[in-house]
């Protein structure tokens, strides 16, 4: 059968769930294609390439994109008579299954799609009925039976050609993703794993990984098909739980069968003396660290973090003594907070001094508990879907409109801020405090946030072709600056 699947946007960090996927349909003998939709235009690609199957790859924040797009293509199809089977998987169907009734789609795959895509395209095609596929839904009541995948390393390895002939100058990056395992242990409110940990509970460990050896090969088999490589970057949520015998495996061969530098997500709780030294060992370049919020009550009562101020502060101690770069997330308008919460955030993030620091605005991702309490609150219209993608306006009816502003401030002005020489910093904090509209701001300092990320976080990953290092820049700045305009207050 011909899949098309569809994303919504490109970016400098591919589409690993839509590249397994695409490798998977490819091993069980089908002919994929990628549609992007910030690129070309659905129905024209569904004309082109004829599928039997298109498949939406979809988060809460890509809901309004899809459904403009897929509304599109349900005319077209009306017209011309033509049928084509519809799936949306991802996040957003995961968690609100209601949108299959809303787009009329013909099924939704509620979380891992491994062994349901492939089963679904062979009784798609053998003219079977499609009930009882684990994770896959046909109603807006949900899959009746689930699953999660625990044999790891049976997988293929990530398909990249598709993406890398619709964005080619992407290629020519220095960096290579890839996740080792999935699953995620902690309880964060406002992420989809504390959802996705509810909802999979009793089929089986949550926590899974892939063997060492499996991911060498991966990495091996990326810098020979797809050179050049000079980062690896680890997509795992957290890479590294203790020291383990994995942890310890993967740092002994590493260095010797890849030699690259490498980057990866950890927690403050994970980041210590222990294995900072083997991260750091085994060629670590930069770690990410979330912050999430300035005041320890907002960042473990209501984010649910478990983290101390004290923990905070000695984790990223530790990564400047073992020389790791840092790249920080803290939320502003978090609900049940103020704008005086958003300023001590900022302040807090500024004496920690993060090598790249950001300030994306809380985005309310349905079926998360943070999601259900501000809708129980009264803060957040359940009917709406928010297209804060990461930085835009406030979803959330207790700011004001100036408010919003100063928070789309804080995100824009607030990385600059953290990093500026001490004499220019009351100056940049007047200008948060202004009133000049965002909109004046954006371009330049969504260019020095990409500046501040590219070189210092992922300097190993910038295309060293003039064209191709233009094209990245135009659309990591169009991608921040869009995003920014997403929602106004």
């Amino acid at each position: 059968m011909k899949v098309l699947f569809v994303i919504p946007t490109a970016f400098a960090l591919e589409p690993l769930g839509v590249m397994l996927l695409t490798a998977i349909c490819k091993r069980h003998g089908h002919t994929t294609s990628l549609a992007i939709l910030s690129k070309s235009d659905l129905v024209r690609r569904v004309a082109e390439f004829e599928p039997d199957v298109v498949a939406y790859s979809a988060t809460s924040a890509d809901a309004p994109v899809f459904k403009t797009a897929d509304e599109r293509l349900r005319t077209a199809m009306r017209q011309s008579g033509r049928r084509v089977f519809r799936i949306m998987g991802g996040p957003y169907p995961t968690f609100t299954p209601s949108v299959i009734d809303e787009l009329e789609l013909d099924a939704i795959c509620q979380g891992e799609g491994d062994h349901a895509m492939p089963e679904l395209l062979r009784r798609l095609e053998a003219g079977e009925s499609i009930e009882g596929i684990p994770n896959i839904a046909l109603t807006s009541a949900g899959a009746p039976l689930k699953e999660l995948v625990q044999d790891l390393d049976a997988q293929p390895i990530p398909d990249r050609d598709e993406y890398y002939r619709v964005v080619p100058y992407y290629r020519i990056s220095g960096m290579r993703s890839l996740i080792t395992g999935r699953g995620c242990p902690y309880n964060c409110t406002y992420c989809f794993n504390q959802a996705f940990n509810d909802m999979f509970r009793g089929c089986g460990p949550i926590l899974r990984r892939r063997s060492v050896e499996n991911v060498l090969e991966e990495i091996e088999y990326m810098g020979k098909h797809y050179p050049p490589m000079r980062l690896v970057r680890f997509t795992d949520d957290t890479f590294a739980h203790g020291v383990d015998p994995w942890l310890e495996e993967f740092c002994e061969k590493y260095p010797r069968r890849i030699g690259l530098p490498f980057y990866c997500l950890m927690r403050s709780n994970t980041l210590t003396e222990d294995t900072a030294r083997l991260l750091k060992q085994a060629g670590c370049h930069a770690v990410s660290m979330s912050i999430e919020s300035g005041s320890e009550a907002i960042r473990n009562g209501i984010l649910g973090r478990s983290l101390t101020d004290e923990r905070v502060r000695e984790s990223f101690a530790i990564a400047k003594r073992y020389g790791l770069r840092t790249f920080a997330s803290t939320m502003l308008a978090i609900p049940g907070t103020s704008l005086k919460e958003d300023f001590e955030s900022l302040e807090f993030v500024r004496r920690l001094k993060p090598t790249a620091p950001l300030f994306p605005i809380w985005t309310p991702y349905r079926g998360t508990q943070m999601w259900q309490q501000a809708v129980d609150a009264g803060l957040l219209d359940t009917g709406a879907d928010v297209a804060n993608w990461f930085n835009g306006a406030s979803a959330l009816n207790c700011y004001t409109p100036e408010e919003k502003n100063t928070q789309l401030r804080i995100c824009f002005v607030g990385p600059l801020y953290v990093n500026a020489p001490r004499f220019l910093q009351p100056l940049l904090l007047r200008l948060i405090k202004s009133r000049i509209p965002i909109g004046l701001m954006l371009p330049p300092l969504a260019i020095y946030v990409t500046y501040r990320i590219s070189t210092r976080i992922f300097p190993q990953g910038i295309p060293r072709s003039p064209s191709g290092l233009f094209h990245m820049i135009v659309e990591t700045v169009k991608y921040m600056a869009t995003r920014g305009e997403a929602q106004k207050p």
